[in-house]
């Protein structure tokens, strides 16, 4: 599985919601920083469903990153052009150590997602 390095040419950031309590004892989720790096951006999947009749648009994308000793799960998420996906899948990617295949999906209530953001 060849990998043209150029290709890694959109800069993500890579979060983990942390669990905070503020000074009147009220719980809620701050992110902190993991990672920020270059990646191959592709979207391999987009539908269209009805949750409780409201529109919604599932999209399914894959980010190739370097490979990072720093560990990647399911419970961190990708920023990328101002958006939130959820990592729902890491791969070794060849399992040869050199990078790492993030599956996302998002889920847009409402919001058509525009590439020229």
């Amino acid at each position: 599985m060849q990998v043209n390095a150029g290709e890694l040419d959109k800069r993500i950031t890579i979060v983990r919601d942390d669990q905070t309590t503020d000074s009147d004892g009220y719980i809620g989720k701050e992110p902190v920083h993991v990672r920020t790096c270059w990646a191959g951006f592709s979207r391999t999947s987009g539908k269209e469903l009805v949750k409780n009749n409201a529109d919604y648009g599932a999209v399914t994308a894959r980010f190739l990153i370097r490979y990072t000793r720093t560990p990647i799960d399911r419970k961190m998420v990708v920023l990328y052009r101002g958006l939130r996906y959820r990592i729902e899948y890491v791969n070794n990617y060849g399992d040869q150590n050199q990078y790492i295949e993030l599956l996302c999906s998002i889920e847009t209530p409402g919001r058509v997602i525009h590439d020229n953001q």
